[in-house]
C-alpha cells in the first residue's frame, strides 16, 4: 500500500503544472523522498510522512512531516517524534522543531532553532539557541536592512540567519556555565556572529547588560570584545574600575574605554579602525591619560596603518606624548613620554628552517623619527635591523620540554655619539610537567649589548636611562606550578639577577578553569627592584585560545611562553 501511494504521488507531481518539481537531480529541480507521500489534487499540496527528505539546489530539508504547496513552492516541516527538522544550506546546518520554506525565494522561518556554527583554525563551535530564526539570501537580507550595504566574502545566494529571542555560547555543557541571552543576533556565514547588546549569564545568574553588539569572528581570532568590566591595579595610579566596549559598521569599528583610578581618577581613550581592503586597515585613537614621570594628564593621538599579507607585516604609526612603558630589563621598568613621527617596521612572518618542525626563524627592520620629552634632545631618527630564531629541542614527550631562542637588533642613529647600539638576546630552559598537575621550570636569559642610545643622557652601568638604552643582564627564572583542587591552579615564578646578586621578581599567578569553556587568571607582579608592582586578571575562552580577554595593560616578560604568532601545525 506504501509503495502504490509513493508511485502514485510521483505520477501526480511529474504532470503538475509548476516546473520546479521533478525527480531529476538536475539544478532546477527538486526530490522528495519519504516513507508515504500523498497529493490532493484540488489544493495541490503534497503531504509527506516518515523520514521526509527534500532535496532542491543548495538547500536539503529533513523532518518526520513535510506539507508542500506545488503552486507556491512553499514547504512547511514538522517534528511528530522529537526528531527535529534540519535544514543545510550552503554547508550550514540549522536545526529546530518547525519551519516554513519558500524554495523561489529561498527564504523562510525556523522555530524553536538550535545551531552549532563551526569556528576555523579549531574543532570548536559556537552554540546558537532561539525561538525563531528567519533565513534569507544575502541578496534579501541587504534589501531588508539586515546586513551593511558591502559585506565581504558573500555571495548574493548565501544564507543569512538572523534569529529572534537568542542564546549564544561556546560551551558545549547541556546546561552552559555561560552565555550571552539577546533579542536579535545575524549570522554572516564563514565570517562573523553579531548579538545585539546581550545579556552576560554565569550559569542562571545574569552579571550584567552588555551595552554594544557583540561580535564574534568566525575566521580569524583578533583581539575580540572585552565584554566584561575592567579591572586592574598599578603602583602608580591604585586600583582601578572601567568598562569598555566597541560600536562596528561596514568592515570598522569605534572602540570606546573609560577607567576610573583610586589615586589619578578618571581615565579615557576611543580608537577607530577602518578596513580599506582585505591586507590593509588604518587605525586612529586618542587617550586621557596619566603619565607618571611628567605628573600629569594629557591627550595622547595616536595614527596609523597595517598592511598584511600571507604573513608579512608593515605597521606604520604616529603618536604624540604616548605614556610608554618599557621593560628593559628585567625588574626594571622605565617610564617616560615618547613622539613617534612616524615608525615604520616590516616584519616576515615565521619560517621553519630544518626538517625538525618546531624550529622557526623570521627578519624584520624598522625605521622611525624619535623625541623624548624632558630630555632637551632633538628629533634623532633610528634605524634597525635584526632576526629571531625560535626551537624546542627534541621531541614533545608530554613531560620533558626544552627549548631555546636567540634575537639580535642592531641599530644606528643619526647622531654625532653613541650613533650605535647591538642588542643580542639568548634564553635556554626546560620545563617539566607531570601528570599530576606538577609543573616545574628553568631558564637561563643572558643579554650582551654593545654600544649606546643616543637618547641617554647618564652613564651607568645600573639602569637604564633612556626608552631605548638597553643594559646587559644574566638572569635565571625558576618556575613551580601545582594544582590547588580540581578547579584551581597557583604558579609562582621568580627572576633572580645572577650580575647583581638580588631577586628583581617575582610573579604570583592564579588560575581557575572550569575544564569545559573558560579559565580565569589572577596574576599578581611584586617588583623587588623599584617597586613598580601591577596586578591583572584575564579572561579565556577554550574556543578562542588566542583572544585573551586582559583587565589591566601588563603582561609578564615570560621566557617559558612561546611566541604567539607561531604558525599553527
Amino acid at each position: 500500500m506504501v509503495a502504490r501511494r509513493w508511485i502514485w504521488a510521483i505520477v501526480v507531481l511529474m504532470l503538475i503544472a509548476c516546473p520546479l518539481w521533478a525527480l531529476d537531480e538536475d539544478e532546477g529541480a527538486a526530490s522528495l523522498n519519504a516513507d508515504e507521500l500523498s497529493f490532493d489534487e484540488a489544493s495541490g499540496v503534497a503531504v509527506a510522512e516518515g523520514n521526509a527528505a527534500l532535496k532542491y539546489k543548495g538547500v536539503r530539508m529533513f523532518a518526520d512531516k513535510m506539507e508542500m504547496d506545488t503552486v507556491g513552492n512553499v514547504v512547511k516541516a514538522y517534528s511528530m517524534e522529537g526528531k527535529g527538522v534540519t535544514l543545510i544550506s550552503g554547508g550550514k546546518v540549522l536545526r529546530g522543531q518547525r519551519a516554513e520554506f519558500d524554495l523561489t525565494t529561498r527564504e523562510g522561518a525556523l522555530y524553536e532553532t538550535s545551531s552549532a556554527v563551526p569556528l576555523s583554525e579549531s574543532d570548536q563551535f559556537v552554540y546558537i539557541k532561539g525561538e525563531k530564526m528567519e533565513v534569507s539570501t544575502v541578496a534579501a537580507a541587504r534589501r531588508k536592512g539586515w546586513l551593511p550595504k558591502k559585506t565581504r566574502a558573500l555571495s548574493d545566494d548565501e544564507a543569512i540567519g538572523r534569529w529572534e529571542g537568542v542564546s549564544v555560547t561556546t560551551c558545549s555543557a547541556p546546561h552552559p556555565h555561560y552565555r550571552l541571552k539577546a533579542k536579535r543576533l545575524i549570522l554572516i556565514p564563514d565570517e562573523r556572529v553579531v548579538v545585539n547588546s546581550p545579556q552576560v549569564y554565569i550559569g542562571e545568574s545574569l552579571l550584567f547588560t552588555y551595552p554594544f553588539d557583540y561580535r564574534v569572528d568566525l575566521q580569524e581570532h583578533g583581539e575580540g570584545n572585552s565584554f566584561m568590566p575592567k579591572l586592574g591595579y598599578d603602583s602608580d595610579k591604585g586600583v582601578g574600575l572601567g568598562l569598555s566596549g566597541p560600536f562596528y559598521w561596514d568592515r570598522g569599528q569605534l572602540s570606546l574605554s573609560v577607567m576610573g583610578w583610586s589615586d589619578e581618577g578618571l581615565e579615557w581613550s576611543g580608537r577607530i579602525d577602518q578596513e580599506l581592503a582585505p591586507w590593509l586597515r588604518i587605525y586612529g585613537e586618542t587617550a586621557w591619560e596619566y603619565e607618571s614621570t611628567s605628573d600629569r594628564k594629557e591627550y595622547r593621538p595616536s595614527w596609523g596603518f597595517v598592511a598584511e599579507n600571507d604573513g608579512w607585516t608593515l605597521d606604520g604609526r604616529w603618536t604624540q606624548r604616548e605614556a610608554l612603558k618599557e621593560e628593559l630589563h628585567s625588574g626594571r621598568t622605565y617610564k617616560t613620554t615618547l613622539w613617534r613621527m612616524p615608525e615604520l617596521s616590516l616584519h616576515s612572518p615565521w619560517w621553519r628552517f630544518s626538517s625538525d618542525e618546531r624550529q622557526y626563524f623570521r627578519m624584520g627592520v624598522q625605521w622611525g623619527r624619535y623625541e623624548e620629552t624632558g630630555k632637551g634632545l632633538p628629533e634623532m631618527e633610528r634605524f634597525g635591523w635584526g632576526g629571531e630564531l625560535y626551537g624546542k629541542i627534541g621531541r614533545d614527550t608530554g613531560r620533558w620540554e626544552p627549548f631555546w631562542r636567540l634575537a639580535y637588533r642592531d641599530f644606528s642613529y643619526d647622531a654625532d655619539v653613541n650613533d650605535s647600539q647591538k642588542v643580542t638576546d639568548a634564553s635556554v630552559g626546560a620545563v617539566y610537567r607531570s601528570e599530576s598537575g606538577f609543573e616545574a621550570g628553568t631558564a637561563y636569559v643572558r643579554r650582551w649589548v654593545d654600544g649606546r642610545s643616543p637618547f641617554a643622557l647618564v652613564e651607568t652601568d645600573d639602569d637604564s636611562d633612556s626608552w631605548d638604552d638597553y643594559d646587559e643582564e644574566e638572569l635565571i627564572y625558576q618556575r613551580f606550578g601545582f594544582s590547588l583542587s580540581d578547579t584551581f591552579r597557583l604558579r609562582l615564578t621568580g627572576a633572580y639577577d645572577l650580575d647583581r646578586s638580588r631577586m628583581d621578581e617575582i610573579a604570583y599567578q592564579l588560575t581557575y578553569q572550569n575544564n569545559c569553556c573558560f579559565k580565569w587568571i589572577l596574576t599578581y607582579r611584586d617588583n623587588r627592584h623599584d617597586d613598580d608592582d601591577w596586578a591583572s586578571l584575564s579572561f579565556q575562552l577554550t574556543a578562542f585560545p588566542d583572544n585573551t580577554v586582559r583587565f589591566g595593560d601588563n603582561e609578564l616578560d615570560d621566557p617559558f611562553e612561546e611566541p604567539r604568532d607561531l604558525p599553527k601545525d
